[in-house]
């Protein structure tokens, strides 16, 4: 009688690669659940806030600090403010920036791992379940890219006959390099000698005419403040701009709709702030036009 192998094929499945880095979770995490995931949708596009899971927040809510580290693959970190309400955990300020720098879209799934101390490791898998490119660096040297791209001499001759979605995706281009290009300017002109940050205006800065102010800068210099600060150029101008809580948590933000009128303004401009005085608050900035820097510094 044959006998009744029964053949099994072995079950696979994806294990987050974090063999980059060697560094384990703290004593105090062990033995306790470290990683949770989220899938994107609508919601958290819209809010420009993601929730973390209600089950996560219960573990480890106490030790939850008001900024948290992320970081992806190679080391690249951010920063982003923590909203906290009602049990509730939202990563918020600076989260809408680490989703557009990596180009996040709703059906992107991401796998968080806790390290302790408000520090995760985050994994990017895009709507087909795999992983993606990450950015080489968070100067993102995109020129280098661009050129490349131009250097097409058959895409040059059929310049004439590009159609709408080739006009469009060429201005994105265009315009990514002009924004690079004046964040390099920025570094490479400006040595701050007082405390700073860096604004590279996104389409939400113009939208809703707020400036969202990094969250250790807020707690550290504008805590306590009075409820205007003053926003100077160069020339000596000055600005009154009302400065207030983010939504309840430890950012603050700063409406300057009159600001960016009369400095023209545009998504893709970078702003630094540095700090003149401390009271009354007075900002310095320095204001990097992208269209300036299209065709180099």
């Amino acid at each position: 009688m044959a006998a009744n192998n029964k053949s099994t094929t072995p079950q696979t499945r994806v294990v987050p690669n974090w063999s980059h880095d060697h560094r384990r979770p703290s004593s105090s995490m062990a033995g306790r659940p470290s990683h949770f995931f989220k899938t994107i949708v609508p919601s958290n596009i819209n809010d420009q806030k993601l929730r973390i899971p209600e089950s996560f927040v219960r573990q480890f809510e106490d030790e939850l600090s008001a900024v948290a580290t992320l970081t992806v693959p190679y080391g690249h970190s951010w920063q982003v403010g923590l909203e906290k309400a009602k049990k509730k955990i939202w990563f918020h300020h600076g989260w809408q920036d680490f989703v557009e720098y990596h180009s996040i879209r709703c059906g992107y799934f991401l796998i968080f791992r806790y390290d302790g101390n408000s520090k995760f490791r985050v994994l990017v898998l895009d709507d087909s379940a795999t992983e993606i490119q990450y950015p080489r660096s968070k100067s993102c040297k995109f020129e280098d890219q661009v050129d490349v791209m131009e250097s097409d001499d058959a895409k040059r001759s059929r310049q004439d006959h590009k159609s709408k979605s080739e006009e469009h995706e060429e201005n994105m281009l265009v315009g990514k390099r002009g924004r690079e290009r004046a964040i390099q300017a920025a570094r490479l002109m400006l040595k701050p000698t007082s405390p700073s940050f860096m604004a590279i205006l996104r389409p939400y800065h113009i939208r809703q005419r707020t400036l969202y102010v990094p969250v250790e800068f807020s707690i550290k210099y504008l805590s306590g403040h009075d409820e205007f600060v003053e926003l100077q150029t160069c020339d000596g101008r000055q600005w009154r701009a009302r400065c207030g809580d983010h939504r309840g948590n430890s950012a603050k933000n700063i409406g300057w709709a009159q600001f960016l009128g009369d400095n023209n303004l545009k998504e893709g401009d970078v702003c630094v702030f540095e700090l003149l005085k401390r009271k009354p608050v007075v900002l310095n900035v320095s204001i990097f036009h992208a269209a300036d820097y299209v065709n180099g510094v």
